[in-house]
């Protein structure tokens, strides 16, 4: 146990606190996020498969939401066997969008001034909204999605057997993995009579503007239009304004944690696959010290874990002959009552009755070892001697009286080459099949 004191003494407790900290959940929802394997986009009531380019037309029927017929294509364009965990990459204008400027010191403080002000900020939605922000920046541009609508669309995939993880604005899937965070990233995203134009820098984004396109068949917004997006500035510029921009992605996206709203469905299975790990993670932990504490003990353990390995090899090399074992086992368990029936040798007792009585017999009746036996002679009381004289015999004895005049007997006796009363407790009468 000192050994073992000793080496807790030495334990650097500041870095094994650092390290079991970054094992655990960092809040983000990064645990739900690494289960996602289909990341499907809407382009103008068409679904999108990001990893093949394969497509599937959104048709709702009159009695049927256009959430549920999306759900549905899903399904189709899903291309494995289990329940998948699905990014969905929704139009950008589809999300509202506000700008923020706070000189707030951390991320939770960023969040709860945008939550405690998104009334004011979007008057006109009196429904709850999801936000969706980096909040590491302390300006830009806010997301905003209908709570309702996130969890009804879970809804309706979890009917398709599709676990729907997060809903996330599919200009962000155009963000590369390894992005320099100094590297500003501006898309065009076109689609019918929308456009939006988007400044993303590094994974946090600054600026979004769109328009109706009929709105820029006027000159002055048209002007407008222009002074705003030509001063956004970037290293590189993409376009996506058609279906087929989507299609040759080719690759299963992957999510911007910070700009995903999350249905609560998802985030009641990352808060269990969260608990999970964190348990994992305290069992090793807790492994660790005991290792630490019982240190002596480890010898102890690897020399018991070589025998158990050594007796696992036994095992299998006798797995054979034990098979064999086990066989004659059940074959003695099932055939054993008649086997081993006590054998009464029915031929050599009435040899041995032979020998004392002299045509005198009249019948005889054997019954586990219990013989009887009738007929006449002059002296019963001697023939009965004669018999207990023989080995064969024990527990000879007159069964009935004696008639006419003495001449006429019943004898009951035992035979002592069997034992039926061994038989019995060994084989009782119902593994007999009586």
């Amino acid at each position: 146990m000192n050994l073992g004191l000793s080496l807790l003494d030495k334990l650097p407790v500041r870095e094994l606190g650092l390290k079991v900290q970054s094992l655990l959940p960092s809040g983000k929802h990064n645990e739900i996020l690494e289960e996602v394997d289909t990341s499907l986009v809407l382009y103008d009531n068409t679904l999108v498969n990001t990893a093949n380019g394969k497509i599937e037309e959104i048709a709702a029927t009159e009695e049927e939401h256009f959430f549920d017929a999306m759900a549905r294509a899903g399904r189709r364009l899903y291309s494995g066997t289990d329940v998948g965990h699905v990014l969905l990459l929704l139009p950008t204008a589809d999300f509202v969008a506000t700008s923020f400027n706070m000189n707030l010191g951390s991320e939770k403080l960023v969040r709860s001034a945008l939550e405690l002000q998104s009334h004011s900020l979007i008057p006109a939605y009196d429904e709850n909204l999801l936000l969706a922000v980096n909040a590491t920046s302390q300006e830009g541009v806010a997301l905003w999605f209908n709570e309702s609508d996130t969890n009804r669309l879970f809804r309706a995939f979890e009917k398709e057997g599709l676990f729907l993880s997060a809903i996330m604005p599919r200009s962000f899937s155009l963000i590369e993995s390894d992005n320099d965070e100094d590297k500003t990233l501006l898309i065009n995203d076109e689609e019918g009579q929308t456009v939006s134009f988007i400044q993303i820098k590094g994974a946090s984004l600054l600026r979004l503007l769109t328009v109706n396109r009929t709105d820029l068949e006027q000159e002055v917004f048209a002007k407008q239009w222009d002074i705003e997006t030509s001063q956004l500035k970037g290293e590189s510029v993409k376009n996506m304004t058609s279906l087929e921009d989507w299609q040759n992605l080719r690759m299963v996206v992957d999510a911007v944690p910070d700009y995903c709203f999350f249905p609560a469905g998802a985030i009641a299975e990352e808060k269990r696959l969260s608990f999970a790990k964190q348990t994992k993670v305290a069992i090793g932990v807790a492994a660790c010290l005991v290792l630490l504490l019982f240190a002596p003990f480890v010898s102890n353990w690897l020399t018991l874990r070589e025998l158990q390995n050594e007796f696992e090899i036994s095992q299998e090399q006798t797995r054979e002959p034990r098979s064999l074992q086990a066989s004659i086992f059940d074959m003695e368990e099932e055939w054993g009552a008649l086997a081993e029936y006590p054998d009464q040798n029915i031929g050599e007792v009435l040899i041995s009755l032979s020998d004392v009585i002299q045509r005198s017999l009249s019948s005889f009746s054997i019954n586990k070892g219990v013989i009887d036996i009738t007929g006449s002679t002059d002296d019963p009381a001697y023939l009965v001697e004669l018999l207990a004289e023989k080995e064969d015999f024990f527990n000879v004895g007159q069964s009935t009286n004696t008639r006419g005049g003495g001449s006429q007997f019943g004898i009951r006796l035992n035979l002592s080459s069997v034992d039926f009363e061994a038989y019995e407790e060994k084989f009782p009468i119902t593994a007999q099949g009586r």
